[in-house]
């Protein structure tokens, strides 16, 4: 949600704050134009794997009619719910942020702020994007597009040489950006998809095993938490090491992790 048009600041993707009910009508806009895209394109199916926070921000009614909706959390595979049931031609991102210290990077985190300073794997930092497009590629779905902040598809550019992006803010910091009025945000937006289902398709991106996960949480407490799993093994204070056959495992016990260091947050 950090990545749809004209969203700025963390009051706006929180439930509890009054600007919410307007962001998630935003969020709808921003993906119906994505769908709309797609069916112009020839598309015959469309998931949608609602991805933000508690998963729960689009609202049934307001989602294209022509797709079908994932919704609530915990889900087995998060943000990427349903690619593991297979079939799938390609996979489109829609409102994405960057990784955690990306300049000028709109909201900029990776999973959770609060809880995760950086992720690696096989050594090389990686957002959300760069997570999610290789559980995709693990499954041999392609990432073809991806909307967000200028940040995030310039992420989305170095993990998937190829991919079509469509840019609808530029940053001036992590709370400030230049905006495309929604409109014509949406209107980008279609435009785009279309385009990157009707191009040559870019490679799924393969992580090769064996999957090295290294994670640096935000305190020791957490990775004291994070320990007690048998597949991890300490670095230092703060940082995480977990070493997997295949990707999917690799996911898996990433996500565990850092479910389980959040909840010391609250404690």
């Amino acid at each position: 949600m950090e990545g749809i048009s004209t969203i700025v600041d963390w009051a706006e993707v929180d439930r509890n704050n009054s600007e919410y009910a307007h962001a998630r009508k935003i969020m709808a806009q921003d993906l119906n134009a994505a769908i709309e895209g797609a069916l112009e394109a020839g598309a015959k199916e469309i998931i949608v794997s609602d991805a933000h926070g508690g998963m729960r921000n689009l609202r049934p009614e307001e989602v294209h009619e022509a797709a079908y909706l994932i919704r609530g959390s915990p889900k087995p595979n998060s943000m990427m719910e349903g690619i593991a049931e297979g079939g799938y031609d390609a996979a489109m991102y829609v409102g994405y942020h960057s990784m955690k210290g990306t300049p000028n990077g709109i909201c900029a985190h990776t999973i959770s702020g609060s809880a995760v300073q950086r992720i690696k794997i096989n050594d090389r930092e990686t957002g959300e994007f760069g997570l999610n497009s290789a559980l995709a590629g693990f499954y041999g779905v392609p990432s073809v597009f991806l909307a967000g902040d200028l940040a995030a598809t310039k992420e989305a550019e170095a993990f998937v040489p190829g991919i079509t992006t469509a840019a609808v803010k530029w940053a001036s910091g992590r709370y400030s950006a230049k905006c495309l009025h929604p409109k014509e945000a949406a209107k980008l937006i279609k435009a785009r998809a279309k385009v990157a289902l009707t191009n040559l398709y870019p490679t799924p991106r393969v992580v090769e095993p064996p999957v090295e996960v290294k994670v640096e949480y935000a305190n020791a407490v957490m990775a004291d938490v994070v320990s007690l799993i048998p597949s991890f093994e300490r670095v230092d204070g703060v940082t995480m090491k977990g070493v997997f056959d295949d990707y999917q495992t690799a996911i898996s016990a990433l996500r565990a992790g850092i479910y389980m260091a959040s909840g010391t947050i609250r404690r």
